[in-house]
């Protein structure tokens, strides 16, 4: 058994919960998706929202020199038409000295975590700061790149460490854990982050116990704010988690979420044995589209009722030599988009259908980096607005 709240370095696949709005994508015959797919441009992107109802978010982060250790990080977001490829939204910022959104800006961790950095209009962006003895959670403009309410600078006050950060996808707050180094306790807090920090409130073990299991809206916010690996079934009972095994490395696991109000604080996750999962190592899990049917990387598995074996496992697209990066779900469930990536290192937008498991992607555009003067970015799908 492990416990939720010991969470290690921000890494990790997690869920992206089905959301009301949008719809299925076109079939997937190998044609293009309507309209130009070059992702031109409408008027009045830099003013329009990003979270468009039927728009693709993808997010370009790229590092500043500087002249000192202190990273600063330039992001760029645009909204693409999932119909069409143009670019309906865009926003440019520079965050502050020693800010990372780490799921959108570090190399290495898990791309499908970057939907709870921001809120649900995509008007801000979460991340960790450097604040004197500890790091703190903040909220940034995506419009300005300032921090939104931020604490008293000159307050004499002592906070608990922040590791990770999210919003949560259906209340809009902040959530953040909590490290207690005195008492080796972790919980988290949360608050209004237009609001401040008038409005945090904490959670310890014992309290988040009963509260990150009231919903798996809740529990994925949990999850993300711990940064841990796993993506949540509807229900939120059951867990997939790419776990680091002594004798395989990294592995893909299931298991049974619990509510623990003991000594011990209380979220614990019960290994489930499943036949089948063995060798799929490079398998990170994404999302749930039911109970027993897990979208993880580009594969789609499903499971036995009592989770006791794999039933079946498909492709999500045709075998490829691509490099294919991790699928977002639309907000009806029954699509999903992605980056790739082929010869010239192109990177272009697709997405598919997944009542047509397996058929050709439709091109929704090819994707031209910001002229920000960098030619080194991160670009992440972030979400299926």
């Amino acid at each position: 058994m492990r416990r939720l709240f010991h969470a290690g370095v921000a890494a990790g696949a997690a869920l992206v919960l089905t959301a009301c709005g949008g719809g299925a994508a076109d079939g997937g015959s190998g044609a293009r998706a309507e309209g130009s797919g070059d992702g031109k441009k409408t008027a009045d992107v830099k003013s329009a929202s990003l979270a468009q109802s039927g728009s693709l978010t993808v997010a370009y982060c790229h590092e500043i020199p500087n002249g000192n250790s202190d990273p600063v990080y330039g992001l760029t977001l645009r909204s693409y038409s999932a119909k069409n490829g143009a670019v309906v939204g865009e926003r440019s910022v520079v965050l502050p000295s020693d800010v990372e959104p780490e799921t959108v800006c570090e190399e290495g961790s898990f791309r499908s975590l970057a939907t709870f950095a921001f809120n649900k209009d995509m008007s801000l962006i979460a991340g960790i700061t450097d604040a004197g003895e500890t790091a703190r959670a903040g909220a940034y403009d995506l419009t300005t790149g300032k921090e939104v309410s931020p604490p008293d600078p000159d307050a004499f006050t002592e906070r608990a460490t922040n590791k990770g950060v999210a919003f949560h996808p259906t209340t809009g707050l902040l959530w953040y854990d909590e490290s207690d180094h005195e008492s080796d306790d972790e919980g988290f807090g949360s608050r209004d982050a237009r609001a401040g920090y008038s409005t945090e409130k904490h959670l310890n073990v014992s309290q988040a116990a009963a509260v990150v299991t009231q919903d798996a809206a809740t529990t994925s916010t949990a999850l993300a704010a711990n940064a841990w690996p796993q993506a949540v079934t509807p229900s939120g009972d059951v867990a997939a988690d790419l776990s680091d095994t002594p004798a395989y490395g990294p592995m893909l696991a299931l298991y049974r979420v619990t509510s623990d109000g003991g000594s011990s604080g209380g979220y614990k996750l019960t290994d489930l044995t499943t036949k089948g999962l063995d060798g799929r190592e490079t398998c990170a899990p994404t999302f749930w589209r039911d109970a027993t049917t897990l979208v993880c990387g580009m594969q789609q598995i499903t499971l036995a009722s009592d989770y006791s074996r794999v039933v079946k496992n498909e492709d999500l697209v045709p075998a490829n030599d691509r490099d294919n990066r991790t699928p977002v779900p639309s907000p009806d469930g029954k699509s999903f988009a992605f980056l790739s990536s082929g010869e010239g290192e192109k990177l272009t937008l697709y997405r598919g259908d997944l009542s047509s498991i397996g058929a050709q992607p439709v091109k929704v555009a090819d994707l031209e980096p910001p002229l920000d003067g960098s030619d080194d970015h991160l670009a992440t799908l972030v979400r299926w607005n």
